[in-house]
């Protein structure tokens, strides 16, 4: 996952049908014992592959709302937002399958004791959510795209920033959605990944998110 795009100056050049991206990764600290992880893993195991654009709306919204209500919980995070049509479709692909290589779907990944092959450590104080979107654009995404290019550089980062891209997912016209993808990792709603495992390799992408939010 690449951070390339920002704001490419091709704002002038969009044109109506061209695709763009747009993704949030951010990792919650649910301090082991907190509902947070299995109330998300129920919301987003609850999607149907054949969903309309109106029940797709409502389960983006769910989620969301759990999201900001824990925004005070995110302690490192990633996005990225293209609007290159050459580049938006693969890097879409490219969070896809870079997420799904690493998910943790083996029931060696899953067990309580520590295997060195896939864990540093047995704690579970952390959980890992994606979203990824590939649009068409068109008007109707303006609201969602003013919402994104407004965040200034120094909020990229910051709690308010990311409750302006967890808000932004809500403007999102899903008739004009080419493909999207949501992970909660590990990939079930007990596991969880401890302090070693976010510091390993694999995840040096990731940012600190820092700064305070007002209620």
């Amino acid at each position: 996952m690449n951070r390339r795009g920002f704001f490419s100056n091709l704002f002038n050049r969009r044109r109506e049908g061209d695709p763009l991206f747009f993704g949030i990764q951010c990792v919650i600290n649910v301090y082991g014992e907190d509902t947070l992880r299995a109330q998300l893993y129920n919301v987003i195991n609850q999607q149907m592959p054949t969903e309309s654009p109106g029940e797709k709306f409502m389960f983006y919204k769910r989620i969301t709302a759990v999201l900001r209500e824990n925004i005070h919980f995110f302690e490192y995070g990633h996005w990225d937002y293209i609007t290159d049509a050459d580049d938006a479709t693969a890097e879409f692909d490219d969070w896809v399958a870079g997420i799904e290589a690493t998910a943790a779907t083996a029931p060696e990944e899953l067990g309580r004791e520590v295997d060195e092959a896939y864990r540093m450590s047995s704690e579970k104080d952390y959980v890992v959510v994606t979203l990824a979107f590939i649009l068409e654009y068109t008007p109707s995404l303006t609201q969602f795209m003013e919402m994104v290019e407004g965040i200034t550089e120094d909020d990229y980062f910051t709690p308010s920033g990311f409750q302006t891209l967890i808000d932004a997912v809500n403007y999102i016209d899903f008739d004009y959605s080419i493909g999207d993808a949501v992970f909660i990792m590990p990939g079930n709603d007990q596991d969880g990944f401890s302090w070693s495992d976010m510091r390993s390799e694999g995840w040096d992408y990731l940012k600190p998110i820092m700064g305070t939010i007002g209620l």
